[in-house]
């Protein structure tokens, strides 16, 4: 009866509430901490991070305030794509070191209190993947169908998505990104009779991969993970309709497994649809620069041309930026995902997106200004590494392993800071041998120096998140409001609220004072938290709180009745 109902609400194009209820109550706590391995911490001298390297700094993730850890992926990869196309799912990368050490760190840190989310690549293999390798054959066998393939060479390619190719088989490919990336078969969500190489859902070859997924998430959750963030996610059912019906079908079908025999694990996802990401049974969808979530992130952080070259946002020093778009997108996304349940996180950026400095945001206290937004929105705080530090945004980085020079990546996956040491103290390795270079400039931020500092980025960052921790109503559980004025966006003005407990959050990153009135909330406004108490006020009167924030600043006042 439970999959005719899910398979009824799916066909009405309803959104399936059923699986995404299911929320470990350690998620109500979980500070994200994401890390790209190859460049966090070299513990061998090879000048590449490894997992040992990880280990080695989780009591300074777990001082800063995370308590879970999500690393890009650490799989076996052939490193045309920064190690998203993977050759062994089943085998962590020798860059990294093995099976042993991932169990080491994870086994360390649940030691330590802090989870280890690993990213799930679901859609696509590497070229150079034994099961790829199988299904190029010109003869049939177990994998032929675990891939997407077309019948003969000899007309003209169906679309822009089939691969030329020289492979013994007579046929194109589907790639799902690059071409060195072929699509797994998961089937069409409504094949058509005259495209031969379109399968159904329930056809053996997709029928094969999706056990063949349920064996993947099996095997790292046995040795101890505590779940994934799954890229690309909304991807696997091919030409899937608006509503993306056959994706969460899909996904539907996982989770009724995934809930039932790892009850306190998790999945993010990469789709930037709450409405469809959380019906399909995500605990958390991640709100990126593209998708829904583009239209709050963009104008908000990193607003951007077609051509991807920054332009005007809100947070930057000029103060031309607007909020009425994105708060109205956010205010309904946040209405979504409270009416389903789970989270929509934002997080600060990531190995695909530019670090919070890009727009020019280079002092320490735009900075603050910024990150104060991730950590005070009432999902999971997901925090890049380095953002805590306010790392750079390296723009002479050369472009590797699939960061290609029109959407160079590397800029923003440069090794982690550690000191003034040699390589800001990420590897003993010759510069030369790096992954990547570490930043160049004469001062640059690290940890050693800006732990002995209490009014650096880092000590902000961990005090805010002692606050978020100490403080319910501005946690996941408390309620979210917009309660500045939309078409005077300087200050931005929202209210943190749990019973009785009150808070607002008010921003000004312009280089400019500003001030804004709002209804009044209480009798009391008492400054609790931010960049510095002498840069906002509050007076309080008969029906209104008025705010008057100096050049660059940031507040959390708590509202008394």
């Amino acid at each position: 009866m439970k999959r005719v109902l899910i398979a009824l609400t799916l066909l009405l194009g309803l959104s399936t509430t059923t699986t995404a209820k299911h929320q470990p109550e350690w998620l109500k706590d979980a500070v994200i901490y994401h890390i790209y391995p190859s460049t966090y911490m070299d513990s061998d001298g090879d000048g590449i991070g490894d997992l040992k390297g990880i280990t080695s700094r989780l009591d300074y993730i777990r001082d800063c305030g995370f308590n879970c850890i999500w690393m890009s992926p650490c799989f076996a990869s052939a490193w045309q794509d920064g190690g998203y196309d993977i050759i062994d799912f089943y085998k962590v990368d020798p860059r990294f070191g093995t099976n042993d050490d991932l169990k080491k760190l994870i086994d360390t840190a649940h030691s330590k209190g802090i989870k280890v989310l690993l990213d799930l690549v679901a859609g696509h293999t590497s070229n150079k993947h034994p099961w790829f390798k199988e299904s190029c054959k010109a003869e049939k066998n177990a994998y032929s169908d675990y891939y997407i393939w077309t019948v003969g060479k000899n007309y003209k390619k169906p679309g822009p998505k089939f691969v030329n190719n020289n492979y013994p088989r007579d046929g194109y490919y589907i790639r799902n990104f690059f071409e060195i990336q072929p699509a797994l078969n998961y089937g069409y969500y409504n094949p058509k009779p005259n495209h031969h190489w379109e399968q159904g859902y329930d056809a053996p070859g997709p029928t094969a991969v999706r056990a063949e997924l349920k064996k993947i998430i099996a095997f790292w959750c046995d040795m101890g993970a505590d779940g994934f963030r799954v890229d690309m996610a909304q991807s696997l059912i091919k030409s899937d309709n608006k509503n993306r019906d056959g994706v969460r079908r899909l996904w539907n079908e996982i989770f009724e497994w995934y809930n039932a025999a790892y009850p306190e694990n998790i999945m993010l996802s990469e789709w930037s649809n709450p409405e469809q990401s959380l019906s399909a049974g995500f605990n958390i969808d991640l709100l990126i620069h593209n998708g829904i979530g583009g239209k709050v992130y963009r104008p908000l952080v990193c607003e951007t041309t077609d051509k991807m070259v920054p332009t005007v946002c809100y947070f930057n020093r000029k103060g031309e930026g607007q909020v009425r778009a994105a708060m109205e997108q956010y205010t309904e996304i946040y209405n979504t995902y409270r009416r389903i349940g789970g989270y929509a996180s934002m997080p600060t950026n990531s190995h695909d997106i530019w670090r919070l400095t890009r727009m020019n945001r280079t002092s320490a206290e735009e900075q603050k200004v910024a990150i104060t937004l991730f950590l005070t929105l009432p999902t999971p705080p997901i925090v890049y590494y380095g953002e805590e530090i306010g790392m750079r945004n390296l723009e002479y980085a050369p472009a590797k392993e699939g960061s290609v020079s029109s959407r160079n990546r590397s800029v923003c996956r440069t090794p982690m800071q550690w000191s003034t040491e040699k390589n800001a103290g990420f590897s003993t390795a010759d510069p030369a041998k790096l992954y990547l270079p570490v930043d160049n400039a004469p001062t640059f931020p690290n940890v050693a120096e800006q732990l002995a500092d209490p009014n650096s980025v880092l000590s902000y960052v961990k005090d805010l998140l002692a606050l978020r921790k100490a403080t319910p109503a501005l946690g996941v559980e408390g309620e979210w409001k917009y309660v500045g004025d939309m078409d005077n966006p300087y200050p931005m003005i929202y209210a943190r609220t749990l019973g009785t407990e009150q808070y607002v959050v008010v921003f000004n990153p312009a280089d400019r004072t500003v001030s804004s009135t709002i209804p009044a909330m209480g009798k009391k406004a008492e400054w609790v938290f931010g960049n510095n108490a002498s840069l906002a006020k509050c007076k309080t009167g008969k029906d209104v709180h008025t705010f008057t924030m100096k050049p660059i600043s940031v507040a959390i006042y708590k509202i008394s009745r």
